[in-house]
C-alpha cells in the first residue's frame, strides 16, 4: 500500500494511493474499507473529539451526516454514525489486563456494508490485549466524506491523544505495536543471523544464554507514521554493538549495577519511545529503513513469537519477543489481530514480564548515566 502523508496539529495522516477508493470520484461509495488510529490512552489526556464530521440538511451538500469518534476519561471510544436510515453509537474499553504496562494503543473501525458487518476493535500492549465490538450493518461512507474527515481534524484531537490516523481501502487487521526492521542482527546458537531471515524452529539466544525454539516470525509492511514511526538507538549505549532500528513501542531490557542502584532491581524494562530527547536515540532517516512510495514511506517490522515470552538478544541488546498474553482462547481478539492466519493451537499462552516498566522519567536518568 503506498500512502500520502499529511501533518495537521502535529498528527500524521496517511491515505492509500494505488488502493481503488480514493481515485474514484468523490461522490463514490467506500463500501469496505478502515479507519486507523494511533493514540495515548494516558488517563491525564481530557475527554474529547478524535475524529468528527458533522453535516446537516441546511448544509450546500444537503445530506445530513454526524461520523465521530470521540475519547472518554478513561480507556473508552464511542463511535457514532448517523445519516439518514442508519443510526449507529457503540462504545469500547480497553483490555485493562495489563492497563499499567502501557498508554499506546491502536483503534481500528473496520466495515464492509456489501456484507453487512463491521468492526470495532481497540489494542493495548505491545499485541496480546485487543477488546472487539461487532457492529451490523454499517453504512458506506462516500470518499469525499472521508477526505474531509481526515482534512479537518478536531480542535482536540491532539490534546485527547491521537497520533496518527490512516485510511485503508480494505479489512486490515490490528497489527502489533511493537517491531524491529528485518535486517537486525539475532543472536543465535550458530552466530548472527538476520531477524527477517529466521524461521519456526529456528534457535534464539536469551540474554541468561539458553536456546529457545521461534513459534513464529511476525513480519508487516505499514505507513511509517505513528507507533510504527521508526527510531533509531545509536550504539554503543546499552550494549549495541550497531545502531538499532525499531519501533517505538518495542522495549527493550536493561541490567546493570546503576540499574541495581536506583531501582533495586537486577534489571527494568523501557520502550524506545521513552529514550526521545536522550542522546541514545534519534528519529530513523528514510533512507535507513526504506524506499519511500511518496511522502509518506512503507516500513517493514518484524517480531518473534517465543514459547514463554522470553527475552532475544537484537545487536547485542536484550529485547522482549512478541506478548500474546491469552489472545488464542478469546476468539473475536484473535480473528481481530494480525495472527488470524495462524492456528491458534501453535500459539503460547505468556506471562507478563517479571521487570518493571520504567516511566519516562526514569528512563531518561538512566538513559544520562549510561552516556556521562
Amino acid at each position: 500500500m503506498a500512502a500520502r502523508s499529511i501533518d495537521r496539529k502535529g498528527i500524521a495522516l496517511a491515505t492509500p494511493q494505488n488502493s481503488r477508493c480514493p481515485a474514484d470520484p468523490d461522490g463514490a461509495l467506500m463500501t469496505r474499507g478502515s479507519l486507523c488510529l494511533d493514540l495515548s490512552l494516558d488517563e491525564a489526556c481530557p475527554s474529547g473529539d478524535l475524529l468528527l464530521l458533522e453535516r446537516t440538511m441546511k448544509d450546500p451538500e444537503g445530506w445530513p451526516l454526524l461520523l465521530r469518534l470521540r475519547r472518554h476519561l478513561g480507556r473508552g471510544i464511542t463511535l457514532t454514525l448517523c445519516q439518514p436510515g442508519c443510526e449507529l453509537e457503540h462504545r469500547i474499553i480497553a483490555d485493562t489486563a495489563l492497563s499499567n504496562e502501557s498508554d499506546a494503543a491502536r483503534l481500528i473501525y473496520s466495515w464492509d456494508s456489501l456484507l453487512r458487518w463491521g468492526r470495532l476493535a481497540l489494542l493495548t500492549g505491545s499485541g496480546g490485549n485487543i477488546a472487539t465490538l461487532d457492529i451490523s450493518s454499517p453504512p458506506p461512507l462516500r470518499v469525499q466524506d472521508v477526505k474531509t474527515l481526515l482534512s479537518q481534524l478536531p480542535a482536540t484531537a491532539e490534546g485527547c491523544g491521537l497520533r496518527a490516523v490512516s485510511l485503508n481501502s480494505d479489512i486490515v487487521p490490528l497489527t502489533p505495536l511493537a517491531g524491529l526492521v528485518p535486517q537486525t542482527k539475532i543472536a543465535t546458537p550458530e552466530g548472527e543471523k538476520s531477524l527477517g531471515l529466521l524461521q519456526r524452529g529456528d534457535l534464539v539466544l536469551t540474554p541468561e544464554g539458553d536456546a529457545v525454539p521461534v513459534l513464529h516470525r511476525i513480519d508487516r509492511r505499514v505507513p511509517a507514521i505513528g507507533h510504527d514511526a521508526p527510531m533509531r538507538l545509536r550504539s554503543p549505549f546499552f550494549g549495541l554493538t550497531e545502531d538499532l532500528l525499531l519501533a517505538p513501542q518495542q522495549r527493550l531490557v536493561i541490567s546493570g549495577t546503576d540499574v541495581d542502584y536506583l531501582f533495586g532491581r537486577p534489571d527494568v524494562r523501557l520502550t524506545a519511545e521513552m529514550l526521545q530527547g536522550t542522546a541514545v536515540a534519534a528519529p530513523a532517516p528514510i533512507e535507513l529503513y526504506g524506499r519511500p512510495d511518496g511522502p509518506c514511506p512503507l516500513i517493514e517490522l518484524t517480531q518473534l513469537i517465543l514459547p514463554r515470552h522470553q527475552r532475544f538478544i537484537a545487536a547485542g541488546t536484550a529485547v522482549e519477543s512478541l506478548y500474546l498474553g491469552r489472545l488464542r482462547r478469546k476468539r473475536n481478539a484473535y480473528e481481530a489481530s494480525a495472527l488470524s492466519h495462524l492456528d491458534r493451537n501453535t500459539l503460547p499462552e505468556h506471562a507478563v514480564d517479571p521487570a518493571p516498566l520504567l516511566r519516562s522519567f526514569d528512563a531518561a536518568v538512566l538513559a544520562e548515566r549510561r552516556i556521562a
